[in-house]
């Protein structure tokens, strides 16, 4: 059993900012899922939209020259009202990913963004949650009738020439294999080559709702130096991320409900350095890969 007297978190300190997060409509949701770590909602307004003075000053404050992808998150963000110019202010400097359930994705709003896109030298790149392949399965995660209207989503991003990633959390401990194998079925329905690089299999993070729907950390679930010692630290978002929300600077998208993930009231004066000592950090370890940046290999 590990205590707080032989307990010693090891540290990760970033050296360059690769990855920009905008939270941009805190836990504001049109879906409440059963696992969400953030308890997003329709209802849950407890943290404000950001706006779009905030945007800029954080696009200021960073070295753009080292800024390899901006994310675009909530909640869902697609409920921003200045998603569009938000979109346009961050693909003048580099990609932008929207990570988004795509249930209020339709042909015109997808046409829209397509031309966005095709106006830009950058890409945009959809993050589209779909949890499981089963629409019964998937309904019961994360409301009846989400599958039909996300699966239109995507439908309306492939026929506007976009490539999704779909993201899923195994939440019935199903065989990876069959997991993956079940999803590029139902993918096959869509004209366009999907590859690994186009599903990111997520593990839980057992906090928010999943806490409450389905079970939470146990205590020796932490990131000790003996275990980071195994762990490469790139395999860490937190080595080159940071998530810009409405109160201020926090290290990853998992913290941002967490007051111990706050780094900062701005990029510039934020700390570089970050002790992997929360329970989520173990998620992170757990996964060996980046859990929220994509991964851009097969």
């Amino acid at each position: 059993m590990l205590t707080t007297l032989s307990f010693q978190a090891p540290c990760i300190e970033m050296k360059e900012l690769n990855n920009l997060w905008f939270n941009i409509t805190g836990f504001t949701c049109n879906l409440k899922c059963r696992h969400c770590y953030l308890s997003c909602s329709p209802s849950n307004k407890s943290r404000k939209f950001l706006n779009m003075e905030k945007v800029k000053n954080a696009l200021n404050e960073v070295n753009k020259s080292k800024l390899e992808e901006i994310y675009l998150c909530g909640g869902e963000p697609l409920l921003h009202r200045e998603i569009n110019n938000i979109i346009r202010l961050c693909i003048k400097h580099t990609n932008v990913t929207i990570l988004t359930n795509a249930t209020l994705i339709n042909d015109k709003k997808a046409r829209f963004l397509r031309q966005i896109e095709l106006d830009s030298d950058y890409e945009i790149i959809f993050r589209v949650s779909l949890d499981h392949y089963k629409e019964h399965k998937n309904d019961e995660v994360k409301g009846k009738g989400s599958f039909k209207k996300t699966m239109s989503g995507i439908n309306n991003l492939v026929n506007s020439d976009f490539n999704p990633i779909i993201t899923a959390v195994n939440l019935w401990g199903e065989d990876d294999e069959e997991f993956r194998r079940g999803f590029f079925e139902l993918l096959s329905q869509f004209d366009i080559e999907f590859s690994e690089i186009n599903l990111k299999i997520l593990p839980a993070i057992k906090t928010g709702e999943y806490r409450a729907n389905f079970c939470t950390y146990n205590e020796n679930e932490l990131v000790t130096s003996e275990s980071f010692k195994n762990t490469s630290p790139e395999k860490f978002d937190c080595a080159n991320t940071r998530v810009i929300t409405d109160d201020g600077v926090y290290v990853c998208p998992a913290l941002i409900n967490d007051p111990r993930g706050r780094v900062g009231e701005n990029i510039r004066d934020a700390s570089s350095k970050f002790f992997l000592e929360l329970n989520t950090c173990y998620s992170c370890q757990c996964a060996n890969s980046k859990l929220f940046n994509n991964e851009w290999r097969s």
